[in-house]
């Protein structure tokens, strides 16, 4: 069942009585005798996820760039934009403070699911921003009120570490006996177990992206999640999924809706369309959610934009031929974003029993996590869902590709909606193989990019900033630290 999430006019209420204020004067913003003077933690950790769900979720980033870079969504080009860039960055940051202070807030409130959710929400965010940029300032972040203007750059390793031991306190510290979380918990809606769930699923992902880079410290993540269902329980059923449902009614409305949505049979006229990619990967193995993802173009056929050194030229990237995006992800006022689903889990299973990370059933964890991603829309049959496991490249050990092969494939279908994880997985796996790039870009590199451009607010006012950072046509550069794909450029 859907999780209604409050409207935003009480969060943004709750945003006015300390937006301008210093961290340290929370209890000095308001004077007036009729007003609250303390700003609860449950708001302070409201504004987070609004702030997150916004930069992450909004077309700007999940279509235009990481939608882009990911094979998902179309976008004319690589768009660099100083302020944009500067924007997102501090976004990301934004958010992680508010996450910050409402773990302080918890301690003083003495509320240890609120101290643990406002960190795993902070970890949440922590990861998409190392992996968009690689490495960031994080041990040091947060830190203006001890005097620390200047935070040092931590590796993309020390930071996966450092998420993953704050993740795990985390899921030690969730009480389902426990205080509530309160109304500003937009995604869960108080759900103690549900936390739980998907900070023991975030671990997992975490662990698995690095694995390439550090197997043995992956491994030993994976074995101590799945150690203890009990203690450490995580996202099995479509209804654990830790998606953000919308009333439906304007202002509160889907964020995708709201920019590309049409009312009644009123025809889409949003420049936003598929990838050939994604397209490509659905239509060929038969699979039934095609229809789900995609409609079809004007001349009744699947087909999306095609990236290339002629792609501004390309006849079939025009209107008519690029498909629109389907209507379960972006035309329902009462849509969802997605932060994580159950599907993606049991592909993370899948991978790490195939790989020997840990013990278990890899065919069983790969089938699985395909009829989730194809059951929660509701309109694919499971007759339909059986015959697609049939599909000789889809199923396994059959085909010409290899299991891992098809595990990683399916998982960047599941993702879909959530650009920058999907952008990261084929970045890390090189599956599906993205060999179009934007025309600007397409006859010096062989790939997508490979991470966003810093800030350059970043650059002109932190003194430590590493100007030995390597970054070449803006997005390429060094590969981040857990990409490990060797011919790329």
């Amino acid at each position: 069942m859907k999780n209604i999430i409050r409207s935003k006019v009480f969060l943004l209420a709750g945003i006015i009585l300390f937006v301008s204020a210093c961290t340290s004067e929370f209890d000095e913003m308001n004077t007036s005798p009729n007003s609250a003077t303390v700003v609860p933690g449950t708001s302070v950790l409201g504004a987070s996820m609004l702030t997150s769900m916004y930069t992450l979720f909004g077309t700007r980033l999940d279509c235009y760039y990481a939608g882009a870079y990911s094979g998902y969504i179309s976008a004319a080009d690589y768009e660099y934009r100083v302020d944009i860039n500067n924007s997102m960055w501090k976004s990301m940051y934004t958010t992680m403070t508010y996450s910050t202070d409402a773990m302080s807030l918890a301690l003083e409130e003495e509320n240890d699911n609120l101290y643990a959710a406002a960190l795993t929400f902070r970890a949440y965010n922590a990861h998409k921003t190392c992996d968009m940029w690689g490495d960031i300032p994080y041990s040091e972040a947060f830190q203006l009120e001890d005097g620390v203007i200047y935070p040092v750059y931590d590796s993309q390793e020390k930071v996966y570490n450092t998420i993953l031991d704050e993740l795990k306190t985390a899921a030690d510290m969730f009480d389902t006996e426990g205080d509530d979380i309160g109304d500003g918990d937009f995604l869960f809606e108080g759900d103690i177990q549900k936390w739980k769930k998907f900070c023991n699923s975030l671990r997992l992902r975490v662990a698995i992206r690095m694995s390439s880079a550090d197997e043995s410290a992956a491994a030993a993540v994976i074995q101590d999640v799945l150690g203890d269902a009990t203690k450490y329980p995580i996202m099995t059923e479509n209804e654990d999924n830790a998606y953000w449902y919308f009333p439906g009614v304007a202002p509160d409305e889907e964020i995708w809706y709201e920019s590309m949505g049409t009312v009644g049979d009123a025809a889409k006229t949003s420049g936003w369309r598929m990838q050939q990619p994604i397209i490509d990967a659905l239509q060929d193995n038969n699979d039934p959610r095609l229809p789900v993802y995609a409609d079809k173009n004007a001349y009744g056929v699947y087909s999306g934009h095609r990236f290339g050194p002629n792609d501004k030229s390309d006849t079939l990237n025009n209107s008519f031929n690029r498909s629109h995006i389907g209507d379960w992800f972006m035309n329902d006022p009462q849509g969802f974003v997605p932060y994580m689903n159950c599907a993606e889990v049991y592909f993370c299973l899948a991978e790490a029993y195939e790989r020997g990370l840990a013990t278990g059933d890899a065919q069983t964890a790969y089938e699985t996590g395909i009829k989730k991603s194809c059951e929660e829309s509701g309109q694919i049959t499971s007759a339909a869902i059986s015959t697609f496991l049939t599909e000789p490249e889809v199923a396994w050990d059959e085909g010409n590709t290899s299991n891992l092969e098809k595990v990683a494939l399916q998982k960047w279908i599941c993702l879909f909606k959530q650009s920058v994880e999907g952008w990261s997985e084929a970045r890390r796996t090189d599956i599906p193989l993205l060999t179009g790039v934007a025309s600007d870009y397409a006859a010096s590199h062989n790939r997508p990019p490979f991470r966003m451009a810093y800030a350059d607010e970043e650059k002109s006012l932190n003194s430590n900033f590493p100007f030995d950072i390597e970054e070449v046509d803006i997005f390429y550069g060094t590969q981040l630290w857990w990409d490990k794909r060797t011919g790329v450029e």
